[in-house]
C-alpha cells in the first residue's frame, strides 16, 4: 500500500493528532514505518498541503526522555523538533485534555499517559489519530467513530 495507500485513509482530514509511537518512528530509521512517518510529516510540513499536526505534551514528555539521557546533542535536535518542524503544535494537558482523559480512560480502559494523548485530540480538534500501536485503533475505533484511526503498520 505504501504512502498512496496512507494519504487514502487520510482522504480529506486536515488535522491530524500524531502519537508518541509516530513521532519516534520518525526519529528512527530502524522502524518498518519510518518511510511512513516521513511521508506524513513531509505532508504537514508542506505550505501546499492542508494537512496540519499536533501532539500532546505527553507525547512531548516522552520524546524527551531518552535524549535527556543521551546527551545535550541530541537533546537540543529532539527539541528543536518539537518546538521548529512547520506546521506541527504542541497541546498542553489543560483541564479540559484531563477531563477527556478521565473518560477514555474510564470507557476505554486505557494507560492513563496514552488517555491523556486520545484526550488531546478530542480536544483539539483533530479528525484522525495517527500511531504505530495497532492496539489503538482496535480498542478504541468503536468507542470513538468521530476519528480516523490510522495505524502505520497497515500501510506498509
Amino acid at each position: 500500500m505504501g504512502p498512496s495507500g496512507l494519504d487514502a485513509a487520510l482522504g480529506s482530514v486536515e488535522r491530524v493528532l500524531l502519537d508518541t509511537s509516530t513521532l519516534i518512528a520518525l526519529h528512527s530509521p530502524h522502524e518498518r514505518v519510518h518511510p511512513l512517518a516521513i511521508h506524513l510529516m513531509g505532508r504537514i510540513q508542506s505550505d501546499d498541503d492542508p494537512l496540519r499536526g499536533y501532539y500532546s505534551a505527553i507525547s512531548a514528555a516522552e520524546l524527551l526522555v531518552r535524549p535527556i539521557r543521551t546527551g545535550v546533542e541530541i537533546f537540543t535536535h529532539m527539541q528543536d523538533f518539537l518546538t521548529g518542524f512547520a506546521h506541527v503544535s504542541s497541546f498542553p494537558a489543560d483541564l479540559a485534555v484531563a477531563a477527556q482523559a478521565a473518560n477514555v480512560r474510564a470507557i476505554a480502559r486505557m494507560d492513563l499517559l496514552d488517555a491523556f494523548i486520545v484526550g488531546t485530540g478530542l480536544v483539539c480538534g483533530c479528525e484522525a489519530i495517527v500511531s504505530n500501536d495497532e492496539r489503538w485503533r482496535r480498542r478504541l475505533e468503536p468507542l470513538f467513530a468521530r476519528f480516523r484511526w490510522i495505524y502505520l503498520g497497515d500501510y506498509l
